[in-house]
């Protein structure tokens, strides 16, 4: 038999190693690893540059609607009425005037229609509801984006009406026996809270951001002349908490502002906290109130002029501990002013510009010939309603 020869290998070299496989719960850890890590790199996306993060949602949101060459997508068509008011709700638009309340989703569809015969319609707005208010009569028709939620009438003719981001709402009517009475009532449209004014005439009234108390604004005399006075009480007591005489000028409104109450007056803005006492004072410096939106994720917007007639003004966003946050020279004839969130749009007469609370400028849309009203949405879209259509502008 022939001697076969095997290769018995290099003795001084090292036998192979078997290559060990890692454990599986080894590739768990590393998995939640890079998911941590990636949650922490959107967060920090988010929070160093929310604008750009905003930006992306809309473009994913709204990548198939058909745009112009501005970057306008129309979605809205309806009758004109010059005596329209119009809100945006979480994509759907309210259109109410005297005549008829309809509401309209992004596909164009009609989500609530009903004809009214209303004496002067207001519409007022937090969040994702907003209400029809008759001023001058009884009736409220309170909606969110899918259509009616109640309908409600009130013991007296309506002066004024607020609504804060819980859904509590607070009217203002001409109550019998009384210079006037504030009513406020819950989410489900049950009354809360009570109060009738019998010496001093009620101007307006709002519900805290927390809901737990209510500031009112009233007018009467105090040491000869007339004067100002903030009221606040909890919703679950009858005696006021604190009372505030303002001697300057006369009060437009009261709105909660983060968490404190904001007084617009027509020489300064005025923040008190929840308990009505008295913080911090925004002067206009001479200024005159043009315009204001209480509507800023914790912070105020005002357009002030510089003389009582012109277009030369000064927007300013105003924090809520009283702190100016920026202010910019514009100078052009203002047809609105809508704040939402962390954005500020301001319409003029030939142009429509979009800033964040710091007046930073973000977009610039120059076609508005048609554009009565501007509705500004958290994300950085803005409705642009027009006498019979109106367009989702997506910069």
């Amino acid at each position: 038999m022939d001697k076969m020869e095997f290769a018995l290998g290099n003795p001084q070299e090292e036998a192979p190693k078997r290559v060990q496989k890692k454990p599986k719960k080894g590739r768990v850890v590393a998995l939640l690893i890079l998911m941590a890590v990636a949650l922490i790199a959107v967060l920090i996306a988010v929070l160093w540059d929310a604008n750009s993060f905003d930006g992306l949602r809309r473009s994913v949101i709204y990548a198939h609607a058909e745009k112009d060459e501005n970057g306008c997508a129309r979605l809205y068509d309806y009758g004109g009425d010059r005596a329209a008011r119009f809100a945006a709700l979480d994509g759907a638009l309210l259109i109410a005037s005297p005549s008829q309340i309809r509401l309209i989703g992004e596909t164009g569809a009609v989500r609530y229609e009903e004809s009214v015969r209303l004496q002067s319609c207001a519409v007022v707005q937090c969040g994702s509801r907003a209400a029809v208010c008759d001023v001058g009569g009884v009736e409220i028709y309170v909606l969110d984006s899918h259509g009616l939620a109640r309908h409600m009438e009130m013991p007296g003719q309506i002066l004024a009406a607020a609504m804060n981001e819980k859904g509590y709402l607070a009217v203002t009517v001409n109550d019998s026996g009384y210079k006037a009475s504030v009513k406020v009532y819950d989410p489900d449209g049950q009354p809360a809270f009570d109060f009738h004014s019998a010496d001093r005439f009620l101007m307006s009234a709002a519900v805290s951001r927390d809901s737990r108390s209510l500031m009112a604004v009233t007018l009467g005399e105090a040491d000869g002349a007339f004067a100002n006075r903030l009221v606040t009480y909890r919703l679950t007591g009858t005696e006021p908490l604190n009372r505030v005489d303002l001697t300057g000028g006369a009060v437009f409104d009261v709105g909660p502002v983060g968490r404190r109450f904001c007084a617009v007056a027509e020489d300064a803005l005025y923040f008190l906290n929840s308990s009505g006492a008295l913080l911090e004072t925004y002067d206009f410096g001479g200024d005159s109130l043009r315009r204001c939106s209480l509507d800023g994720d914790g912070y105020a917007a005002l357009l002030l002029g510089h003389y009582k007639a012109g277009s030369q003004c000064r927007l300013v966003t105003v924090s809520e501990d009283g702190r100016q946050l920026s202010a910019l020279e514009v100078d052009g004839d203002v047809v609105d002013l809508s704040v939402s969130g962390r954005y500020v749009a301001v319409l003029f007469s030939d142009h429509m510009t979009v800033y964040d609370k710091n007046l930073t400028e973000l977009a610039t849309l120059t076609d508005v010939s048609t554009v009565r009203q501007v509705l500004m949405r958290s994300d950085g879209s803005a409705v642009l309603a027009g006498l019979t259509s109106a367009s989702l502008y997506l910069p």
